[in-house]
């Protein structure tokens, strides 16, 4: 008897074709050809990133309402945040610029966290998550769009260019942001998109016995 084509996977190493095999946690699949890792069970994978998407959200505001530096140079002070500094450069006319900040250090960010919560909630609380499979293929174009690093690679250059020109505070938005971006790195890591994908063939199977 043939085995129906997605239940059939290649290897990514040396495109040997292989039954899709279920594995228990924290268990590997291995090529036999190549001993290549195919693919692995997270231990309690979707509760892990529910909890990460969560507290993601909860750094979102934060990160982007709280002054990241308040600079004060003779007496006047000015503070700036994440949405601070776009509108900064819109006003000046840098309209490119701001439109990307807000695109890959605000839109996308938020959005990749609001997918994974949405993905991680339907399949942990068994909702009827309709959209669970759109959720998944936006959230996999979505990774690696997301661009707060690069803005607080930004933020540390232009902390050691003025130190020694003017007086500088951290604000409580610098930690929420750094606590967002370890957020979502973390997220990135534990994001098992073959064993979400098997749930979420089993959640719609248990969805359609049901219904």
């Amino acid at each position: 008897m043939e085995t129906a084509p997605e239940h059939v996977i290649a290897c990514h190493e040396c495109d040997l074709l292989l039954h899709d095999m279920t594995c228990q946690p924290g268990q590997d699949v291995i090529c036999p050809r190549c001993h290549a890792r195919l693919y692995t069970a997270t231990v309690n994978g979707t509760e892990r990133l529910l909890a990460l998407s969560t507290a993601g959200l909860i750094l979102f505001l934060p990160a982007n309402l709280f002054p990241i530096l308040t600079l004060e140079v003779l007496g006047q002070s000015q503070s700036q945040a994440i949405i601070n500094c776009a509108m900064s450069l819109f006003e000046g006319g840098l309209f490119l610029s701001a439109l990307l900040i807000l695109l890959f250090a605000v839109v996308v960010p938020f959005m990749q966290l609001i997918t994974l919560f949405y993905i991680s909630s339907s399949l942990h609380f068994r909702w009827q998550g309709r959209l669970l499979r759109q959720a998944m293929h936006s959230y996999q174009q979505m990774r690696g769009w997301g661009m707060l690093e690069i803005f607080l690679l930004g933020v540390l250059v232009s902390i050691i260019k003025l130190k020694d020109l003017a007086e500088l505070d951290i604000g409580l938005g610098l930690y929420s942001l750094a606590g967002l971006i370890l957020i979502t790195t973390l997220s990135s890591i534990m994001y098992n998109p073959h064993q979400l994908w098997h749930q979420i063939d089993l959640h719609r199977n248990q969805s359609d016995h049901h219904g």
